[in-house]
Formats: structure tokens, C-alpha cells, sequence
């Protein structure tokens, strides 16, 4: 259905053209801004930007911090025109099971700002837990499950 791929000069003006409904935008911040920490930490090679494709087309991108046993995702972003098809959620269980197959991964952490239902709805659905508030975003966690 999707694929997620490192941002790259065949992505990059894609990625940053992405957008949000304009209710939204207040959720998540732009993609060139969530560009430059991959940049700015490039010598700690911990931080994936990932453009989320959906056949040949760019649908969204994934800011993705691995920091020893725990994996951040900074930021989860779809295009408001591609919203509702099951990216974003797709693009999570990838995540996860790209977690799972890092024996070093312990869990997985992401965050949203209150009042961005859509994002802890798929969070919860795919077992985060929440760990409360930090600041004026939601911090929610799961704990990968190895067999």
C-alpha cells in the first residue's frame, strides 16, 4: 500500500509541499521546519526523515528519532488531500515493525498537541499508551512486545 523511503532530492520538493487543512495546521509543524534537525544532527546519524509514499506519489512524511532502546516520532504528517485512506496509520505499523526487527528498540514514543483526535485515535488503536501531558502535546508510548 505504502512505502516509506529517506527524503531525498527525488522527494524533498514533494515533502515540502505537502499540506493541511487549514484547521489543521496548528497540530503539526511545516515539513521544512521539521526538515532541519535532520540537518542540524546529521553527525549523530539519529534521525530519519522519511517521505510516506503511496504508489508514485508522495503522501506524507514521518520525522523519525532513534535514540538507543527508544524511537521518537517527531513528526506524522498526511497531506489533507490523502487524509482518511489509512497512511498514516500504515506508515505507523511499518515503524513498529521496523522497532521490533532493532532487537536494541525497547519502545516507541510519539506525541501529539491536544485537541488532534485523529492523531490518538490511530495511536491508541495501534496500542500506545498515554503517559500524560507535556506541555501543550500528549505523549503516548508503546512497549514493543518481542516473542
Amino acid at each position: 500500500m505504502i512505502k516509506l523511503q529517506l527524503v531525498d532530492h527525488e522527494s524533498f520538493e514533494a515533502v515540502i509541499a505537502l499540506s493541511l487543512d487549514e484547521k489543521d495546521q496548528r497540530k503539526v509543524a511545516p515539513n521544512l521546519y521539521s526538515l532541519a534537525p535532520t540537518w542540524l544532527y546529521r553527525e549523530r546519524n539519529q534521525l530519519e526523515a522519511l517521505a510516506i509514499w503511496a504508489a508514485d506519489k508522495v503522501v506524507g512524511f514521518l520525522l523519525l528519532s532513534k535514540e538507543g532502546e527508544n524511537w521518537l516520532i517527531w513528526r506524522l504528517m498526511i497531506d489533507h488531500h490523502q487524509q482518511g485512506k489509512g497512511y498514516g496509520k500504515e506508515a505507523l505499523r511499518q515503524i513498529m515493525r521496523r522497532a521490533i526487527a532493532d532487537t536494541d528498540c525497547k519502545s516507541i514514543q510519539a506525541s501529539y498537541v491536544v485537541g488532534n483526535h485523529k492523531m490518538r485515535s490511530i495511536l491508541s488503536s495501534l496500542g500506545f499508551i498515554s503517559l500524560g501531558l507535556d506541555g501543550n502535546e500528549i505523549k503516548m508510548e508503546y512497549q514493543l512486545k518481542r516473542r
